[in-house]
């Protein structure tokens, strides 16, 4: 795999966005959010909800986190989007950056499309002026492709128009039961190359490739292990991401209080946080061993590892707050975006050799020290 490819792949994971100092933006959540076609949003726009459903016009980046996002507008920048169902049908000034179980586009893209879903479809009517990078489980691209058509899928048809080269690895598998399938169709229009690794040939109508073909057959698995190890990032920005706004979305008043003690008294926190995570483990053997405190153990140890996962993210938390005061932003209703901030900067740190497992391990404890000073004195 590419360097190019790892790294458009890392730039799905909602990226390293900030808004330029001075920008307008604007943010909602909610179980339902709705922008009507007659409205239109000046600079950044933040959504994260169970069903989302944009007409009007974004005069800037649309990024939104949901369940059923629906965006049938005129987004001046990017989208920068995480769903379970994604559909796109407005035209994107920028460049489209999703991930999701299932993305549908049907829209005009003027930059590059970068998608981590397990199917998407490219209908008839899309069309993306630049690049398409793809790490997809099944794929139908329909539309056009001005630029090349990259990444790695389990099936990929081809019926449309690619404008230079298509470079793509199909899923292989031991058995060689089930293989991963490439099949350009006597519609579709190669403008360059293709080329793609898998075990088996491709169904590729000779006639409509301008350029040549070319079938690789993996030698090794080392590609599939990296690809693994990306996906496997990403779908932790992902949950993390998730988790976090509803943290910062029923929780606010106590994620801002609880932040602002662990800044307050770093030293303090970490040290009782350490202390709480190397002691729990005991108590819980010592209440297996009375038999009796079975229960009660199972429960304890039960929040003791969902502790560990919540705060990472409440410490990402911190870190996307301490950024934008960094920036010398005004404070404002901007949780939501700094949570987001935090979790992806944060999350790219911790897969860090050693050094990332260390700060992981930092930020345990500072939440786990913060929550147990911040909620002890507010008794």
């Amino acid at each position: 795999m590419s360097k190019k490819l790892i790294f458009s792949a890392l730039l799905l994971g909602f990226l390293l966005i900030t808004p330029s100092k001075g920008q307008a933006f604007e943010g909602r959540s909610g179980d339902s959010i709705y922008i009507p076609k007659d409205q239109v949003i000046s600079g950044n726009f933040y959504a994260a909800g169970s069903n989302i459903t944009i007409e009007g016009n974004i005069q800037g980046d649309l990024i939104c986190a949901g369940q059923t996002v629906n965006i049938n507008a005129q987004v001046d920048g990017d989208i920068i989007c995480a769903a379970q169902t994604l559909n796109i049908s407005g035209e994107v000034g920028g460049n489209v950056r999703v991930a999701g179980n299932s993305v549908n586009l049907n829209g005009l893209v003027n930059r590059n499309l970068n998608v981590l879903a397990a199917t998407l479809i490219l209908g008839s009517d899309a069309k993306v002026n630049w690049d398409a990078l793809l790490m997809v489980g099944q794929a139908e691209v329909r539309g056009i492709v001005s630029g090349s058509l990259h990444g790695s899928a389990q099936n990929l048809l081809v019926s449309g128009q690619v404008g230079k080269n298509i470079d793509i690895r199909l899923s292989n598998y031991k058995n060689k039961k089930d293989q991963g399938r490439l099949k350009i169709t006597d519609q579709a229009k190669i403008d360059g190359n293709v080329i793609y690794w898998a075990n088996s040939a491709a169904d590729i109508s000779q006639n409509n490739v301008s350029g040549q073909v070319t079938h690789n057959t993996p030698q090794s698995g080392d590609h599939k292990l990296l690809a693994a190890f990306i996906i496997n990032r990403l779908y932790a920005i992902f949950a993390a991401l998730l988790v976090g706004l509803v943290l910062v979305s029923v929780w606010r008043k106590t994620i801002l209080g609880l932040t602002d003690k662990m800044e307050k008294e770093p030293a303090a926190t970490i040290g009782w946080g350490a202390v709480l995570l190397f002691f729990t483990p005991i108590v819980c053997l010592i209440l297996f061993m009375t038999i009796i405190g079975i229960p009660l153990a199972l429960i304890l140890l039960g929040l003791w590892l969902l502790a560990m996962f919540i705060c990472k993210i409440i410490t990402a938390v911190l870190a996307g707050r301490m950024l934008f005061r960094k920036l010398k932003y005004k404070e404002s209703e901007k949780l939501l975006l700094e949570m987001t901030i935090g979790v992806v900067i944060c999350w790219l740190l911790f897969i860090i050799p050693i050094v990332g497992w260390a700060l992981s391990l930092v930020a345990v404890w500072w939440t786990m020290g913060g929550a147990w000073l911040y909620f002890k004195r507010a008794k």
